[in-house]
């Protein structure tokens, strides 16, 4: 299976908008240019078949299923003024996972048919859908997100060990971003003050110039410990006098 890169986050972006904004490109352009877009699809295959050794049978499939994907996600996000209709994204998008389910487009299909479910309030399926996403679906950054969609779940069903799993899954796949900062709140919410620290200063090093990486550097600096004496130095005492004895 394809793997999708990673961008680099240049600011504070919501769980979805990690691919949000490139499948939002894609269907804004899909919508004027459908004819441009087959095509290009087609390309794309092609080049598949030849890189990474897929059959005929396969390209096709990846073609189709990525016309249907985008359709679906018209649905969860309307480039018109409208309101997203996340029941019919939902049909949409399984139809596209049932049928071509070992596609890289029903791959992204099943994540954001878990996303529409959450969007209706279905939170136990939701959560169904990403646990089958990760036992099914190797592509890295897709995992990555999945898991970091699971971590907000557990958060909210109250379960912060299983929260702080999914986020370091989330945070291993993809890097630094927004399991990371997830990751560092829940340790100092939780009173891991080390743990927190060791998240916050690799925001602050890894995602500077961000809403992220500001907030950070306030954290850091609450948590490090004001300095004091030094400790073996055997400086004597001030007794209460403030006279040496």
């Amino acid at each position: 299976m394809a793997t999708i890169k990673k961008k680099g986050y240049a600011s504070q972006k919501h769980p979805e908008q990690e691919i949000v904004s490139l499948a939002r490109t894609v269907s804004d352009w899909v919508s004027e240019n459908n004819k441009i877009f087959t095509i290009a699809v087609s390309v794309l295959a092609a080049v598949l078949v030849l890189v990474g050794g897929y059959s005929l049978k396969r390209s096709l499939d990846e073609q189709k299923a990525g016309v249907l994907l985008a359709a679906a996600y018209e649905a969860y996000s309307p480039t018109a003024a409208s309101t997203p209709d996340h029941t019919r994204a939902v049909e949409l998008f399984r139809n596209v996972t049932k049928k071509y389910p070992s596609s890289l487009s029903g791959a992204i299909a099943r994540y954001y048919a878990a996303n529409s479910l959450m969007n209706l309030g279905r939170t136990e399926e939701a959560l169904s859908e990403y646990e089958y996403f990760t036992t099914h679906y190797k592509d890295p950054f897709l995992l990555g997100l999945v898991y970091q969609r699971m971590g907000y779940l557990y958060s909210a069903f109250g379960k912060q060990a299983e929260a702080i799993k999914s986020f370091e899954r989330a945070d291993a796949l993809i890097g630094p971003g927004m399991a990371t900062m997830e990751l560092a709140r829940l340790y100092e919410s939780s009173g891991n003050s080390g743990e927190a620290e060791k998240k916050y200063r690799v925001i602050a090093d890894k995602l500077q110039g961000t809403a992220w990486a500001v907030e950070a550097q306030g954290k850091v600096r609450k948590i490090e410990p004001l300095p004091g004496p030094a400790a073996g130095t055997g400086e004597p005492k001030e007794s209460a006098s403030g006279k040496n004895k």
